[in-house]
């Protein structure tokens, strides 16, 4: 395909709530091939990752590129430390919430410790607690109450940017099939 056809995504901030949600799936798809040999790795990982790009394009109405994603979550096992762990906590405990039973329909174990990550007592865990946000699509982005900070603005200002955008996407829509009807009355009105 020539470079000028090719599709252009933004290559905007990730939100948190984007970065749940992709870390959700790839975690549970062994994206890391963690979990045995698998047979076509790369074309494995391709229909991962093309799950993700779905999702989020469903959940937030955003695109992102794969190469973009797979950045992020480069960014966020190697850099990011401290953010890849506040996102594992909020999966965990999504999952207890459900019943131990997660939301896809693959299963797996929990998730090992990383390499050089202590597992938190049941202390450190209460003291983390964490104010969760749930919105009706079912979306979770966590605030610290006690410490909130403009990382958590930050945060929220993207997750209401994306609110935004779905509504934009979705009055587009309703604009396109009111001009439809329209079009069809009259299409019936001159016959």
């Amino acid at each position: 395909m020539s470079r000028s056809r090719r599709r252009r995504f933004k290559a905007s901030n990730v939100s948190f709530g984007e970065m749940l949600e992709m870390v959700d799936i790839l975690k549970k798809a062994d994206y890391d091939g963690k979990y045995g040999p698998y047979p076509n790795p790369n074309v494995r990982k391709a229909k991962i990752m093309a799950k993700v790009v779905k999702s989020l394009h469903r959940n937030f109405g955003v695109r992102r590129s794969k190469d973009q994603l797979r950045k992020r979550w480069s960014d966020l096992k190697l850099r990011e430390h401290e953010q890849y762990r506040k996102i594992r906590r909020v999966l965990q405990k999504r999952e207890k919430r459900l019943g131990g039973h997660p939301s896809s329909e693959e299963t797996r174990d929990p998730p090992p410790l990383e390499e050089g990550e202590i597992s938190p007592t049941q202390e450190e865990q209460e003291e983390e607690d964490v104010v969760e946000l749930v919105t009706t699509t079912g979306d979770h982005d966590v605030v610290d109450p006690g410490h909130f900070t403009s990382e958590s603005a930050q945060i929220l200002s993207g997750e209401i940017m994306g609110c935004n955008l779905a509504l934009e996407n979705l009055k587009k829509n309703i604009n396109d099939v009111i001009q439809k009807n329209k079009n069809i009355i009259d299409v019936l009105g001159s016959v």
